[in-house]
């Protein structure tokens, strides 16, 4: 009998990674801003498009105008991509007015094979959240995977053979001084996403896009321990218990993470936002200590901090009103390893 895990995917991701995270804003240069002057990141390109050709929840749009402001700039090898929308109907104005500010999408980029990808997907049942053309040159897609996968999903085409782009930046920002923690050579390890079912939704990414081997954890106490939601410690016993998937793409790690029971960021997150992005995290860093202290040095909270298996500590620092999302790091304890074992793989191992 053929298993699951054994049929070929929908679309194999295999050599396409995620180079992009999308973060709808209601200032894109505010929040570049920010970026600036907590990061020292830069420089910021911006751009307004007015998008054609355009079909937002399956439907095409006609005799509409839709245009938003982007800003971009790369913090390691992820782009960040700010999108102000600024008027018209589009996928950033209906996330704003429902969700708030926060990660919008994930993007493949510039697949060489766009329309196999869009078609496979939609064959698959994924729609089109929103698609267009701009610059007159290049269409992305975003596909409605946010129910299976947690987020959506960005493709953008090449250029057409002999087509050039008419889109040109209309400014630049750079960072005037060093901001008060150093993201040189810092990359975004993780995309932590917030599911209703972890174990679940980790087959949807295989079952789609190949992704995986996945790795199921789960962490409550005594391996969770020492939490402090925004500043309150929580009292022994109470910590949050959430199930997690973890597995690694082309270089990004995808965390699953399913709130079970008590207080905690995420079982906050979902409440209040529904599934989505959480978080984007630096990952283990030496200098975790010094980059906490500095943000805080300047008024950035602590949204939630504990350790885990008695030899790390995880801090989400609450950078959503900056930076339009949360972000974490995390410290291993000098000589000690984790005592924290998965309670499942999918695939099984052999």
């Amino acid at each position: 009998m053929t298993e699951a895990w054994d049929k070929p995917p929908v679309f194999d991701a295999g050599g396409h990674g995620l180079v992009q995270a999308g973060i709808v804003v209601q200032d894109a240069i505010r929040t570049a801003r920010g970026y600036t002057d907590l990061f020292g990141l830069g420089p910021w390109v911006f751009f307004d498009l007015l998008l054609d050709q355009m079909i937002l929840d399956d439907r095409p749009l006609t005799g509409i105008e839709t245009g938003v402001r982007i800003a971009m700039a790369d913090l390691g090898r992820l782009q960040i991509e700010l999108l102000e929308p600024m008027y018209g109907p589009s996928t950033y104005m209906s996330f704003l007015k429902e969700r708030g500010e926060g990660v919008h999408h994930l993007s493949f980029g510039r697949i060489e094979d766009h329309g196999r990808f869009v078609e496979a997907m939609t064959r698959a049942g994924q729609g089109i959240e929103m698609q267009g053309v701009w610059g007159g040159a290049v269409t992305f897609t975003y596909l409605a995977t946010q129910k299976d996968l947690g987020v959506i999903l960005e493709a953008v085409s090449p250029a057409p053979e002999g087509v050039r782009s008419t889109l040109r930046p209309w400014g630049r920002l750079d960072a005037e001084k060093p901001g008060p923690v150093d993201t040189t050579g810092k990359e975004v390890v993780q995309v932590g996403l917030v599911v209703e079912d972890a174990e679940g939704m980790a087959r949807r990414y295989r079952d789609l896009l190949g992704i995986g081997p996945w790795m199921f954890l789960e962490f409550k106490p005594p391996i969770a321990s020492d939490g402090r939601l925004r500043g309150v410690a929580l009292n022994p016993g109470e910590e949050a218990c959430v199930r997690i998937a973890l597995a690694r793409h082309e270089g990004l790690e995808i965390e699953l993470i399913q709130p079970v029971a008590g207080p905690g960021t995420h079982m906050d997150f979902i409440k209040s936002h529904g599934p989505g992005v959480h978080h984007l995290s630096f990952g283990e860093s030496r200098d975790h200590d010094e980059f906490v202290a500095g943000l805080t040095g300047r008024g950035i909270e602590v949204e939630m901090t504990g350790r885990l298996g008695d030899a790390v500590t995880y801090t989400y620092l609450d950078t959503r009103n900056d930076l339009g999302t949360i972000f974490e790091i995390v410290k291993t304890d000098p000589g000690k390893r984790p005592k924290i074992a998965p309670y499942g793989m999918w695939p099984p191992s052999s």
